[in-house]
Formats: structure tokens, sequence, C-alpha cells
């Protein structure tokens, strides 16, 4: 994945506002290797509740809400280091997590899945095993008759 990406820098309010172009060279990385080799698998999630919890009533302006809110965002989505299709990835992750029931939502959560890919099969070899006793009681029913 070698190229340039264009990512929004945070800057103090004194300093000028502006664009940081950095470039990716790391062919192989994997999305959250850096938070799971150091030991950090919870902080991804830490970064993207403090991006979504910002209020504005935690800034003493607009300028400083903004530029807040690009903090937090490139601390959680990590531009710098991420592709743009890791990113999307993790966005249409974050929503699919959303619109699933609480229960699911934490049962996958839990599990930490890199993907919506890999959150749709976690789900889809849940949903087996749920339904492997359901069909072992119809069949036992259904041969005792």
């Amino acid at each position: 994945m070698s190229g340039e990406a264009t990512v929004l820098a945070y800057h103090a309010p004194e300093e000028q506002e502006g664009l940081l172009v950095v470039k990716v060279e790391e062919e192989n990385y994997v999305w959250g290797q850096d938070f799971v080799l150091q030991g950090n698998s919870w902080s991804q999630e830490v970064l993207r509740q403090q991006f979504r919890q910002f209020s504005y009533s935690d800034s003493t302006g607009p300028r400083e809400a903004l530029n807040r809110l690009r903090d937090l965002c490139c601390q959680w989505l990590r531009p710098e280091v991420h592709s743009k299709e890791q990113i999307l990835e993790l966005l249409v992750l974050e929503q699919f997590l959303a619109i699933l029931p609480e229960e699911l939502k934490a049962w996958v959560r839990e599990h930490q899945p890199e993907n919506g890919e890999e959150a749709v099969t976690m789900l889809e070899e849940l949903e087996k095993e749920l339904d492997e006793p359901r069909q072992q009681e119809f069949s036992t029913c259904v041969s005792s008759e």
C-alpha cells in the first residue's frame, strides 16, 4: 500500500490550519495490529467513544470544537497509518454494529472483529450454533412420534 494520503492535521487554535501529506509505505499492515501488538486492543474503542461522545459544551467555541473533533477523529482513525479503504471498512463496521440488536452488538464487540466480513461470519456461525439445538429438538420430537 505504497502512496500518499492527505489528512487534516489538528492544530491548536493559535496555529494556522492546513493539510498534512503523509507517505504510507507499510504494504502488509493489518488494521488494528498496532493496538494488539501494544496490548491495547481496547484503545481503538475508547478513542471511537471519545470522538462520538464529544459535546459542543466541552469546548469554548465553534473553532475549538471543530479542531477537537478533528484531533479525536485522527487519533481514532489514524489516517497517517490506515488507507482510505481501511478507514471506510471501520466506519461501515461501526454502523453495522450500531444497527444490530443490543445483545448481538455486545457479543460481536466482545469478539473484536477486524472488519465487517469477519463480524458477519461470526454472527452466521453463532446463528448456526443456536439453530443446532433446535434442529436436534425437532428431530427428536419427529422421531419419537
